[in-house]
């Protein structure tokens, strides 16, 4: 086997568990094996990073906060590949850089351009395991970038799909489920997913996998697998492939919800879209993609429209409204979640909808926008309703 294998920071925290990984990966690499290890930083590190830029400045310079970030995973990939080497299977930690992945120039939130995997296909060739670094890039200037939440997932993806390998996702939990058990602990373990659903959740919010992973894996065609470190047993993770056997035995598969969600409005604008196409323009400029967009005509033929996005985002749109020079105010709500039912059923199954509004509605719980696609249907709830909705449509669907 061929495999990229890639492991969370709760799965290389302490050095006994980076131990305990090396010793998998010497076992995988006497059983004839070709192994590439990705890795986050360990624990809480990035986390303990920020805390530090804060007692320095509220703002921070973005490429050298990268800088600083970059270092989590540095220290992982080096103690891991000192582990594996002394347990005598030769092996080498390379940055993302030294690996060759090339980015945008988006600090915090890069997009990968290219790999240039020159460097670690000359490793492999002398019987190495190598160690890369997850979450980061550089431009080709050499400016070191970070990929953004979820970026070691997608490192570990873009690799495999590089070399036509496999990629298995480890992480503290043994596989996805069909709501986050921290929400809700009788949800069920998903033996298998389609890439679809799997980034409708992710995309949604569910936070075992970033979207970007699950889309490069969809588009290259890369088996992927998610499971909890070091379990043997593969029958306990989740398989995300193009197809499923029992496809329609679970018209929904699962929940997922978006926390902190804002609700950006802006009223009574005449329907010319010159507003709007400005706005657009800017939010473009600062690289925010927003989640729903709606608009409706009034009475007397203005437009009012809303969006939604996470509050971070919010506060950077609103810190950039004076660019627009506009007279048109925008208002921002607070306190609210997005509830996402996602199903490959929902486009073959009726009477779904109905029955996530009627169930909604039975137990008091209001809810405000309402978008759907073929094979999900969200909704815009209170924050504090959010476990009472979670509760009844995870008993009302059988989740």
């Amino acid at each position: 086997m061929n495999v990229v294998e890639k492991y969370g920071g709760t799965s290389v925290g302490t050095i006994d568990q980076i131990l305990a990984i090396a010793q998998h990966v010497k076992e995988m690499k006497e059983a004839g094996h070709n192994i590439v290890i990705v890795a986050s930083a360990m624990g809480k590190t990035t986390n303990k990073l920020i805390e530090m830029t804060k007692a320095i400045s509220d703002k921070v310079n973005q490429r050298e906060l990268d800088s600083l970030l970059s270092t989590g995973e540095q220290r992982t990939i080096t103690l891991l590949a000192m582990a594996i080497d002394a347990l005598g299977i030769p092996a080498i930690s390379l940055t993302g850089y030294q690996c060759g992945f090339i980015t945008s120039h988006h600090h915090a939130h890069a997009r990968i351009k290219d790999i240039d995997i020159t460097n670690l296909k000359k490793h492999l060739d002398d019987g190495k395991v190598v160690v890369v670094a997850g979450f980061q890039g550089a431009t080709e200037n050499g400016e070191i970038t970070t990929l953004g939440r979820g970026g070691s997932d997608t490192t570990a993806v873009a690799l495999a799909a590089k070399l036509g390998w496999e990629c298995h996702i480890y992480t503290d939990v043994n596989g996805v489920y069909t709501i986050d058990p921290r929400l809700y602990p009788h949800a069920k373990r998903l033996k298998e997913i389609t890439y679809n659903e799997m980034m409708q959740m992710a995309c949604l919010g569910s936070g075992v996998l970033e979207t970007r992973s699950v889309e490069l894996a969809s588009k290259y065609h890369v088996k992927l697998f998610l499971g909890k470190a070091l379990e043997k047993d593969k029958r306990k993770g989740t398989y995300i492939m193009e197809t499923i056997k029992n496809l329609e035995d679970m018209p929904i598969t699962g929940i997922s919800i978006k926390d902190d969600y804002a609700i950006m409005r802006v009223n009574e604008l005449p329907n010319d879209g010159k507003f709007l196409g400005e706005l657009f323009a800017m939010i473009a400029k600062l690289d925010i993609n927003l989640d729903t967009i709606s608009q409706q005509l009034t009475h007397d033929g203005k437009v009012n429209f809303s969006f939604y996005c996470n509050k971070q985002q919010s506060d950077t749109i609103l810190e950039h409204l004076d660019e627009l020079h506009s007279k048109y105010p925008i208002s921002r709500l607070l306190g609210f979640v997005k509830l996402s039912v996602v199903g490959v059923g929902i486009s073959t199954h009726s009477g779904i909808a109905a029955k996530v509004l009627n169930t909604l509605s039975a137990h008091g719980i209001r809810y405000y926008m309402i978008t759907s696609s073929e094979i999900s249907i969200s909704l815009t709830i209170e924050e504090k309703d959010k476990q009472k909705a979670i509760q009844v449509l995870g008993e009302a669907f059988d989740l």
